[in-house]
């Protein structure tokens, strides 16, 4: 088996094959436990990085089917060594390496992931989309351009403390210093830092006591019980591809910041892919901000390989019409960025027109 790269990933999953294989394959899931360990092997991978994978399962007459989003370098005929961790919201396995047996995986792996499936399940978290607050003002005072606004957001997102271990990763392969990891809220947990009363773009909930003593009270949690809420925001956004923060842009201007990866359509009858009508993956942000004197805005973009598109609703006529004739500069901008630009559209928005 080719050796793959994410050490204990968690995957998500989602049955395949006919209309009743499929129900057949909802079925074994939901008998699952949380920790239990399966076998499963690779049948075929498909261009968008997913594979096709079917589980062992001896009792059954045809094995179910799954579609995985598997680590680069696996390949069909690779066998796996899976622990089943949750079912909701979309089923979820950890994806074991460097084993050749289900009995070569240790007794705390499966205490991770009934771990994991408390807190995927926990009432203090419900299913929705990521949502990171700003206390503090991402700028003193209104800017003359967007420029240091737009890495001050970056910087919110960069360091809410969502990506921290993959900046673990960059830290060791020395392509991060070791400053901004001291800069995200897990540093004060592990020690690296004295805790601080609050950092900007802090994730909302971190605090919660009754979930701290429902999940972590026997010690043995492999989560530092102050991250409980961070940890469940981080597998939200790994499944869901969609964050949301909400904060200051300079004092006394709020601000709403949306981003997700714009979702696939699958085969009515079959979650088959076909690799002759693979699409890029697209990304999609928007800001929504009320201005003193241009009133509501909100800007959309829509960024693939080819390029991004642009739409501007405003609330009032004067706006919009601003908003046209401010057109060409932004078009130029993009241009000298190397950003090809598909299409711009400034728009009145319906609801207020309608009002």
């Amino acid at each position: 088996m080719a050796a793959l790269n994410a050490l204990n990933a968690i995957v998500s999953a989602r049955p395949s094959g006919s209309s009743a294989h499929r129900q057949a394959s909802y079925a074994f899931l939901t008998a699952l436990q949380p920790g239990q360990q399966l076998r499963a092997r690779v049948q075929a991978g498909f261009s968008n990085g997913e594979f096709s994978v079917a589980l062992d399962t001896p009792d059954m007459a045809e094995n179910p089917l799954m579609h995985m989003k598997l680590p680069t370098g696996t390949r069909p005929g690779d066998a796996l060594n899976l622990i089943f961790v949750s079912r909701h919201p979309r089923p979820a396995f950890m994806l074991m390496t460097g084993t050749s047996s289900p009995t070569a995986i240790s007794v705390p792996l499966s205490e991770t992931g009934r771990f994991i499936s408390g807190l995927l399940g926990h009432s203090a978290f419900p299913n929705s989309r990521a949502t990171l607050s700003g206390t503090i003002p991402l700028l003193s005072a209104p800017p003359a351009d967007g420029v240091q606004l737009a890495r001050n957001l970056a910087g919110a997102l960069g360091f809410s403390g969502l990506f921290y271990e993959s900046h673990q990763a960059q830290w060791v392969a020395g392509s991060r210093p070791l400053g901004d990891l001291l800069l995200e809220p897990q540093a004060p947990l592990s020690g690296l830092r004295p805790r601080l009363a609050d950092t900007n773009a802090q994730a909302s909930g971190s605090n919660t006591p009754g979930m701290r003593r429902d999940i972590a009270t026997d010690g043995h949690a492999p989560v530092h019980p102050d991250a409980l809420a961070l940890v469940r925001q981080q597998l939200d956004v790994f499944e869901t591809r969609q964050i949301s923060w909400q904060g200051l842009a300079w004092p006394g201007q709020p601000i709403e910041w949306e981003v997700a990866e714009e979702k696939r359509s699958a085969p009515a009858e079959s979650d088959e892919p076909d690799e002759s009508d693979q699409a890029q993956a697209a990304w999609q942000t928007r800001l929504n901000l009320a201005l003193p004197n241009l009133g509501q805005i909100s800007a959309s973009l829509r960024l693939d390989a080819h390029g991004v598109e642009v739409r501007l609703i405003a609330e009032e006529p004067v706006t919009a019409f601003m908003l046209r004739a401010g057109a060409a500069p932004l078009v130029s901008g993009l241009e000298s960025a190397g950003i090809k630009l598909l299409g711009i559209g400034v728009d009145l928005d319906e609801e207020d027109g309608a009002k």
